[in-house]
């Protein structure tokens, strides 16, 4: 049977994946603290800010076509070609478009000068190129070489960064050194394409293949657009109403409670294929799942945000430099932010797989005209002032998602006031109570959390088994 298992096809790509990307975030924070020691936070603010604009123009441009990209090339690999080749074109035009947009915003109300807007779009257009021959690769169920290519430029920027004397790092050199990197891991993935075989079949006339493509995704760039605000115009916000040094300290934070929103999000991405199948075989043990299971969840991240908060100062003060110790404070805040977003993408990985996807979108947009104003005013106080507003903002929006996931679906999860309770006491414990407590005492709460978290889940889980 473990044989078998292993020799699944699904089990080695989402395994390829899984593994490439813990071994890549693992790499990268480990870079991140190199730089960190070299860049002042302004500069490393400065660096991580172009790198989200990029970002930001990036996802704007994909347009929604990733995941119809995906799907077209897995249901008919002769496809592949044309949507490579014409999606590029497309993105290409959409960057374009984007960037003259975003002339027009950074003339009034951005900072950049004329070669940090260069190193934002030529990012954008370069990961533009890269991201779609990933793409390539995912349609045609070939996990390995983008989980192999990805790790191998991880460590290769590592390297770079290590090797070369502090001395000549400065924001250009390391923006130049990083959009080189990524032109040639852009070739690599291009060469790696042909020589597999893998880009099959004709291309099509442009605007033929790029309508079909847009009918297909504007569901899917719809749903981008809502959630930008608290997705990607953070930055912006800081920028705008605070300082360069406040963007370097959220960017930081986001990046160290990375490793635990990869879990969380692993737990989902486990779960949906699963969910969407016993919607359509077995509604009531569909139903029996989603009420005992939520709860699992919710324990489990609630618990890793509770050991994180409660021992980031311990953890991260070691490595850090002391100028960069206020983002303690910020991922402190951040990581809770995680968990309620979590809990959001349970319920919408639930709502996909029941099929009621424009339940998602319309939850998307309520969310984004209550939460905007929110996280633009508490911009003003900088990152600590963004990631409590975001914690606040999220928070309050869990009321009226509750009562639309409730109306929608009629049946309750279990247990779903003790959760909610449990986690407002560690919130309030690990950030205000165990701050300046000594170490010891923290350990004595950790273990506390773990034990009473084991005792709960075994109970249940015998109880459950006996009936």
């Amino acid at each position: 049977m473990i044989k078998k298992i292993f020799q699944n096809k699904v089990f080695q790509n989402f395994s390829y994946l899984t593994m490439g990307s813990i071994l890549s975030q693992l790499v990268s924070l480990l870079t991140v603290l190199k730089i960190t020691k070299i860049l002042h936070p302004d500069d490393y603010g400065l660096y991580t800010f172009m790198i989200a604009q990029g970002t930001l123009l990036l996802t704007i441009g994909d347009l929604g076509i990733r995941n119809i990209v995906i799907r077209s090339i897995a249901r008919d690999p002769h496809r592949s070609k044309d949507l490579i080749y014409n999606g590029a074109i497309l993105r290409t035009l959409a960057l374009l478009v984007l960037g003259g947009c975003y002339l027009i915003y950074n003339y009034f109300l951005g900072t950049l000068q004329a070669e940090e807007l260069l190193f934002v779009f030529l990012f954008a257009l370069i990961s533009c190129f890269g991201k779609l021959f990933e793409t390539a690769f995912l349609g045609h169920q070939k996990m390995l070489p983008p989980s192999v290519i990805n790790l191998s430029f991880s460590i290769l920027w590592f390297l770079w960064i290590f090797l070369l004397p502090a001395a000549t790092m400065s924001v250009t050199f390391l923006f130049y050194s990083f959009l080189g990197l990524n032109l040639l891991k852009n070739l690599v993935f291009h060469v790696v394409l042909h020589k597999q075989g893998l880009i099959l079949g004709k291309m099509k006339g442009f605007f033929s293949s790029s309508y079909s493509l847009l009918k297909e995704s504007w569901p899917y760039l719809a749903l981008v657009l809502v959630m930008l605000p608290y997705t990607k115009f953070t930055n912006n916000f800081l920028d705008i109403n605070s300082t360069r040094e406040e963007i370097g300290y959220f960017n930081l934070s986001e990046r160290l409670t990375g490793p635990i929103s990869f879990v969380l999000d692993f737990g989902l991405v486990a779960i949906f294929p699963n969910l969407s199948a016993l919607w359509v075989s077995n509604k009531a043990k569909f139903k029996t799942y989603v009420s005992v299971g939520f709860k699992y969840y919710m324990l489990l991240g609630m618990l890793l945000c509770f050991l994180f908060t409660l021992f980031a100062r311990e953890l991260l003060g070691l490595v850090f430099p002391e100028s960069y110790l206020p983002a303690i404070l910020v991922c402190q805040l951040q990581v809770w932010y995680l968990f309620l977003t979590s809990v959001d993408s349970l319920i919408g990985t639930i709502f996909g797989a029941t099929n009621n996807e424009k339940k998602i979108l319309r939850l998307g947009i309520v969310n984004s005209l209550f939460s905007t104003p929110i996280l633009y005013f508490s911009s003003q106080y900088g990152a600590l002032g963004l990631a409590s507003g975001m914690v606040f903002s999220f928070a309050f929006f869990q009321i009226y998602l509750w009562h639309v996931f409730g109306k929608t679906l009629h049946f309750a999860i279990e247990d779903r006031g003790l959760m909610w309770f449990s986690a407002a006491v560690l919130f309030v414990v690990s950030y205000y109570v165990a701050s300046d407590l000594h170490v010891g005492y923290k350990l004595l709460m950790a273990s506390g959390a773990i034990l009473l978290t084991s005792m709960y889940f075994f109970k249940n889980y015998t109880v459950a088994k006996s009936t």
